[in-house]
């Protein structure tokens, strides 16, 4: 068990505030940190400043995340490449987040999700072989046919070597309930997205999540806003959840990313 943070959170405020990248990570360890979850193109776009890094603070990496376009290209095999980047750096976990429907191939959505069926079970079946968890999550984006409990469980069904990187934020877009679905998706969780959900904006500037209902939903530090974080917590806990939590913050105004990671890491030091 153990507390990481989206790198792409961090790098953005870093960036915005012109800070340093190695305090800033010192910091974080001090709070609580101990690893960091980031992308593929994150990793090669900074890989000469954060390999050494990762060595000398001694951080590990959580678990990586990618874009693909299965909906469209099924039988593509640039999932190989990923997930041995991920096994080479030592993530048990892999998210892949397996396409969209465009608005003007809505008539075809039946043909696409099968398309992005296809190619996270070839994904799973390979991450399985290397021996690195091939996962999905709740995508807070309205196009993709797994942005609710239902639309992600038929990925989940038709996939037995798939696994649920919960994101507790994500279920807000048609307002389930997280509880519910994590009790559905228990047994399938290999990691947690700690995204707290707020209906104002904490922050000005924050960039708001549009529901299908055309609600919106502000991002928010983990502990502060209207998801059951400490509920998720505890069943977790009481389930014998081993693995990471993992702060979130995606649409936080880059100016107040180093204040709402920070106050993230706090909360959940205090409560995992």
């Amino acid at each position: 068990m153990g507390i990481a943070v989206f790198y792409e959170n961090i790098a953005e405020g870093v960036q915005y505030c012109q800070g340093d990248m190695a305090g800033t990570l010192k910091k974080l360890k001090t709070m609580g940190m101990d690893r960091i979850y980031l992308s593929d193109r994150s990793f090669y776009q900074d890989q000469d400043l954060l390999e050494p890094l990762l060595k000398e603070l001694d951080l590990g990496v959580e678990g990586m995340f990618t874009f693909a376009d299965f909906a469209h290209d099924p039988h593509s095999q640039d999932y190989k490449k990923f997930i041995d980047l991920a096994k080479s750096l030592g993530a048990g976990n892999v998210l892949i987040i397996p396409g969209v429907i465009p608005t003007e191939e809505t008539g075809d959505s039946q043909r696409l999700t099968q398309n992005m069926i296809c190619g996270m079970g070839k994904a799973a079946r390979y991450g399985k072989e290397q021996g690195v968890k091939v996962s999905m999550e709740d995508f807070d984006g309205l196009a993709a046919p797994f942005c609710s409990i239902r639309g992600l469980k038929q990925f989940m069904d038709a996939i037995p070597e798939l696994f649920c990187s919960f994101d507790t934020g994500n279920f807000i877009m048609y307002h389930e309930n997280e509880l519910e679905a994590l009790e559905l998706f228990k047994d399938r969780i290999c990691t947690v997205h700690m995204k707290d959900r707020s209906r104002t904006p904490v922050y000005p500037g924050d960039r708001p999540k549009i529901c299908g209902d055309g609600a919106k939903e502000y991002p928010c530090p983990v502990g502060y806003g209207t998801i059951a974080m400490e509920e998720i917590i505890r069943r977790l806990k009481s389930w014998g959840y081993e693995g990471s939590y993992i702060v979130e913050l995606m649409d936080c105004t880059p100016k107040y990313l180093p204040e709402a990671i920070e106050k993230s890491v706090r909360w959940l030091k205090a409560h995992i």
